[in-house]
């Protein structure tokens, strides 16, 4: 018998809600897009922290000045690759709530108003990668 696994869409997304009434569209963390910008950004952060010496007995918190913010570059990333889609995000126009339509840069600055959904778009997004790696372990044993 097939089993149909609900929890992920054809498109290999999956629906959450963190938060009543906001439903985030979420891909995987084992996309082309996502894997490779997380991978330049972490050898950025890396280059960084061994320029300051950070964690090192030579590491001095006042050396540093101003830098981009690491996390928003782990932000934009998530944004641009992970968050795919919503339901339930707007602005205020003339007063008035207004539906608007997901963006990458609209899903930044989301996060950066909310940054605990980073972590649940993180978690979802290695969710859904672990479930296509089930399911193509179970195919290939199967066969």
């Amino acid at each position: 018998m097939l089993i149909i696994n609900k929890r992920l869409d054809v498109d290999e997304t999956r629906w959450i809600e963190p938060i009543k009434g906001l439903k985030l569209k979420v891909g995987s963390i084992e996309s082309h897009g996502f894997k490779s910008t997380n991978s330049i950004v972490r050898r950025h952060i890396s280059a960084l922290d061994a320029s300051f010496k950070v964690g090192t007995k030579e590491f001095d918190l006042s050396s540093i000045g101003d830098i981009d913010s690491l996390d928003d570059l782990l932000l934009e990333t998530c944004a641009k690759h992970l968050l795919i889609g919503w339901e339930g995000v707007g602005e205020l126009v003339d007063g008035k709530e207004a539906a608007i339509d997901y963006t990458p840069e609209h899903g930044l600055a989301l996060l950066k108003q909310k940054p605990e959904l980073y972590w649940a778009i993180l978690k979802t997004g290695s969710d859904i990668a672990q479930g296509i790696k089930e399911q193509q372990e179970e195919a290939v044993g199967k066969s």
